[in-house]
C-alpha cells in the first residue's frame, strides 16, 4: 500500500513544514507562491476528476500532494509575515520625535531579575490604527499589569528599541528568536510617560485571567516556602515568573526541567485522569465521552490563559484522543500529524519554537516506542506494571527529545532515568490534586487539607530533584552538537524504531549500518574542518576586551578567565578540547596580517612598524586622526570595551580618511580565518 494512502497526514504535514522552512530561503515571490499553490490545487483536482474514469494508483498523487503542501506552507508563512502589511506599526514610527501609542496587554511573559515582561498588542500609533505586537518591560518596583489592560504611552522613537542580534560565534540570536514570535521592538517603561486603563467587561480571556489571579492568591496565602509557591504556580498554571533560579537548576541537572512548563506531559496526565473518571460514560455514549474529555482539556487551557505551550498540547491531545478512540493504530499517527498541521495553520512559526518541537517529538516517540519497549518486560503484578510502564514511557519520550536537548542545551543529565522514574508518578498526583483544587476553588468550599497535601507533594518533588542533582557529575555540559548531527540523529531514531518493530528484517539492519557509517563520516568531516582552520577572533563583551586565537582543537584566550562571561566560556568548552588563558601583547601576527592592539595606555608610535589592522580597546585617549596619518592602517576595529562616545568620534575620523571601520558592537565579532594547509 502506498504511503500516501496509509499516512496521508504525515505526507501532507511534512510537505507543509518544508514550505514553511523554505520561505526563509526567499526562493519565491508572493506571485510565485500563489501561482504554485494554484497550480498544485488544479493538478489535484484534475487527477481526482480523471480518477473517476481511469484508475490512477495512489503513487501518482504523491508528488502533486508534496508540491501543493510545499506551497501551502509557503503561503502560510507569507500570510503571517506581518511586516509586509501596510498597517503594521513599523511603517508609522516617527523618527527623532515623540510617538503616542495605545496598546493592549495580551500576555504575561517570564520575568527577568529586574523587570516584568508582557506582550502588548498595538492598537493605534500617532492616532493611526495599526497592527503588530511589541515587548513591554516594566520595572518590578512599579505596579504590575494585567492581561486586558490598555496602556497609553508617550515615547521617543529612540525608546522603541530593536532587539539585539547575535554578536559572537555560536551565540543566541535573541532578535531572530523574538521575530519568530512576531515581536520586533521592545519598550522599557522606565522613564517613560504612560497611563494604565484597567480592562472592564468580561470575555473568555478576561475570565481566565481573573480565575488565575484568584487561584494564585489562594496559593500565595498558604503557609508554604517561596520555592514551593513558585513551583506550584509554574506546574499548575505554566507561569514561571516566581520560580527560584536554584529550583530551575536542580530540575535542569536531573533532566526533569521539561515538567516546569505546561506541555504534552501535563496534558497527557490530565487526559489519562479524565479517561479514568469518565470511563463509565464511554460505555453508554462514546460521543459524550469524547465531548467531556476534550471539553475539559479546553477548559483547562482557558484557565491557564491559552498560553502557546498549553494551546499546542491541548490541540495535539484533542486530535490524539480522537485517534485513540477510533481503535485504528494508523489513526494515532495521522491524528498526531493532523494536530501539528492545525497548529501550523494557526501559526507557522510554531515550527521553530522549542516547545512545539519537544512536545511533538515526545508524543511521537511515546506512541512509537512505548508499545515496543513495554513488550520487552511483561509484568503481571498491577502496581509493578504501573512503575515499569512509567519507566518505559520516560525512556520512549527521552529517545525523541534527546537530539533536541543536545542541540539546544548542549548538555545531558546522566541520571534522567532515575529522576523521571521518581518524578513523573509524583507529578501525576500533583497535577490531579491541583486540577481538583482549581475546580473546587470555584465552589468556595473549605479545601485547606488539599492545599496542605499539595504543598507537601511539591516539597517532596523539590527534595528529590535536589538530592539527585547533588550526585557527582549529574550533568554533562558543553556538548558539541551541530545541526547536521541533529538531523542525522532524528533519522537514526526512525531506523531504531524500524529495527525494534521488525528486528529480523535484514534491509533495516543494512540501512542502520549505512547510518552508523554516515554518522562517523560526518564526525570525521567536522573534525577535519576544525583541525585545518585557524581563526583570530575579537569577541563582543561589554567593558572587558576578549581576544582569542583558535588552532584546531586548541584555543588561546588573551584575557583572565575570571573576566570572561559564562556564555563565552561555555562556547569555548563546547568547541575546543584544550583552552589556555594568556595575556595579550600589543602586536600580533596572524598569517599575512599584522595586528596592533591599542589599549588604555594609548601607545602606538613604533618605528618601522606599519600594521594592517589596528584594534582599539579599553577606551584609549588618543587622537585617531594622528594615528591614521602615522600608521596608515587598512582597517580600524573597536570592541565592546570602549565608551560609545569614543566610538562615534573614532568612526567620524575613519570616514574622513576613508579608512574601513569595524564596530564589533554593531557588526558582531571580528574574525580572521586562515586555512592551515595554506600556511
Amino acid at each position: 500500500m502506498n504511503a500516501l494512502s496509509k499516512y496521508p497526514m504525515i505526507i501532507i504535514t511534512f510537505s507543509v513544514m518544508l514550505g514553511i522552512v523554505g520561505y526563509d530561503w526567499h526562493i519565491c515571490s508572493a506571485i510565485c507562491i500563489y501561482a504554485g499553490l494554484s497550480l498544485g490545487i488544479l493538478t489535484l483536482l484534475v487527477l481526482h476528476r480523471l480518477q473517476k474514469k481511469v484508475f490512477w494508483p495512489a503513487f501518482y498523487f504523491t508528488f502533486p500532494v508534496l508540491f501543493t503542501g510545499f506551497f501551502i506552507g509557503q503561503s502560510l508563512a507569507l500570510r503571517t509575515d506581518v511586516r509586509q502589511f501596510d498597517r503594521h506599526y513599523t511603517h508609522f514610527i516617527k523618527a527623532k520625535t515623540s510617538n503616542f501609542i495605545q496598546l493592549k496587554i495580551v500576555n504575561q511573559l517570564k520575568s527577568t531579575p529586574y523587570f516584568r515582561q508582557y506582550t502588548g498588542q498595538m492598537l493605534t500609533l500617532n492616532k493611526q490604527k495599526v497592527i503588530g505586537n511589541v515587548l513591554i518591560k516594566m520595572p518590578k518596583t512599579n505596579q504590575g499589569l494585567k492581561v486586558g489592560d490598555r496602556l497609553d504611552i508617550l515615547v521617543d522613537s529612540l525608546q522603541i528599541k530593536n532587539f539585539e542580534t547575535v554578536k559572537n560565534p555560536d551565540g543566541f540570536d535573541y532578535k531572530k528568536f523574538m521575530a519568530r514570535n512576531k515581536l520586533f521592538h521592545q519598550i522599557n517603561l522606565t522613564n517613560v510617560a504612560y497611563k494604565i486603563i484597567r480592562k472592564t467587561g468580561s470575555d473568555i480571556f478576561n475570565t481566565g485571567a481573573n480565575f488565575r489571579e484568584y487561584f494564585i492568591a489562594n496559593l500565595t496565602r498558604q503557609n508554604w516556602s517561596q520555592s514551593v509557591k513558585g513551583l506550584a504556580i509554574a506546574l499548575l498554571l505554566g507561569q514561571r515568573q516566581d520560580l527560584s533560579p536554584d529550583i530551575y537548576q536542580y530540575f535542569q541537572a536531573t533532566g526533569t526541567v521539561h515538567i516546569l512548563a505546561i506541555s504534552g506531559l501535563h496534558i497527557g496526565i490530565l487526559l489519562i485522569f479524565l479517561n479514568f473518571i469518565f470511563k463509565p460514560v464511554k460505555y453508554k455514549s462514546k460521543v459524550v465521552f469524547l465531548l467531556l474529555t476534550i471539553g475539559f482539556l479546553w477548559f483547562y487551557a482557558m484557565l491557564t490563559g491559552f498560553s502557546p505551550s498549553v494551546l499546542r498540547a491541548v490541540i495535539m491531545f484533542s486530535f490524539l484522543q480522537l485517534g485513540l478512540q477510533s481503535k485504528r493504530a494508523l489513526n494515532i499517527y495521522n491524528s498526531l500529524f493532523l494536530a501539528a498541521l492545525v497548529m501550523l495553520i494557526i501559526n507557522p512559526d510554531f515550527l521553530y519554537q522549542l516547545g512545539f518541537q519537544m512536545s511533538f517529538m515526545a508524543v511521537l516517540s511515546i506512541v512509537s516506542f512505548y508499545p515496543l519497549l513495554s513488550s520487552l518486560t511483561p509484568v503481571s503484578h498491577k502496581f509493578l506494571k504501573w512503575w515499569v510502564d512509567l519507566f518505559w514511557v520516560s525512556v520512549a519520550a527521552q529517545i525523541g527529545v534527546l537530539p533536541l536537548t543536545l542541540f539546544y542545551f548542549h548538555q545531558f543529565p546522566k541520571y534522567f532515568f532515575i529522576a523521571n522514574l521518581l518524578t513523573v508518578p509524583l507529578l501525576f498526583v500533583i497535577l490531579i490534586t491541583g486540577f481538583l483544587l482549581m475546580i473546587l476553588s470555584l465552589t468556595h468550599l473549605d479545601i485547606e487539607f488539599l492545599y496542605k497535601f499539595l504543598g507537601f507533594l511539591i516539597q517532596v518533588l523539590i527534595d528529590i530533584n535536589r538530592w539527585i542533582a547533588g550526585w557527582p557529575h549529574s550533568l554533562i555540559q558543553d556538548i558539541f552538537f551541530s545541526k547536521p548531527m541533529l538531523l542525522m540523529s532524528i533519522a537514526g531514531g526512525l531506523l531504531l524504531y524500524l529495527l525494534l518493530k521488525r528486528p529480523r528484517t535484514f534491509k533495516y539492519w543494512r540501512w542502520f549500518g549505512v547510518w552508523i557509517i554516515s554518522f562517523e563520516l560526518l564526525l570525521l568531516y567536522q573534525e577535519y574542518n576544525r583541525q585545518h582552520i585557524r581563526q583570530y577572533i575579537i569577541y563582543k563583551q561589554y567593558k572587558v576586551p576578549v581576544v582569542a586565537e583558535a588552532n584546531g582543537n586548541n584555543l588561546v584566550v588573551y584575557q583572565d578567565s575570571s573576566l570572561v562571561n559564562n556564555y563565552l566560556l561555555k562556547s569555548f568548552n563546547r568547541h575546543y578540547s584544550h583552552i589556555t588563558f594568556d595575556s595579550l601583547s600589543f602586536y600580533k601576527r596572524f598569517k599575512n596580517w599584522q595586528i596592533l592592539h591599542v589599549d588604555s595606555l594609548g601607545v602606538y608610535q613604533f618605528k618601522h612598524f606599519q600594521p594592517d589592522i589596528v584594534v582599539l580597546q579599553s577606551s584609549p585617549k588618543i587622537n585617531l586622526d594622528r594615528l591614521i596619518l602615522y600608521l596608515k592602517p587598512k582597517l580600524i576595529v573597536v570592541d565592546g570595551s570602549n565608551y560609545p562616545s569614543y566610538i562615534r568620534r573614532w568612526q567620524h575620523s575613519a570616514n574622513q580618511y576613508h579608512t574601513t571601520f569595524y564596530n564589533v558592537n554593531d557588526q558582531g565579532a571580528f574574525i580572521l580565518k586562515a586555512n592551515k594547509i595554506d600556511d
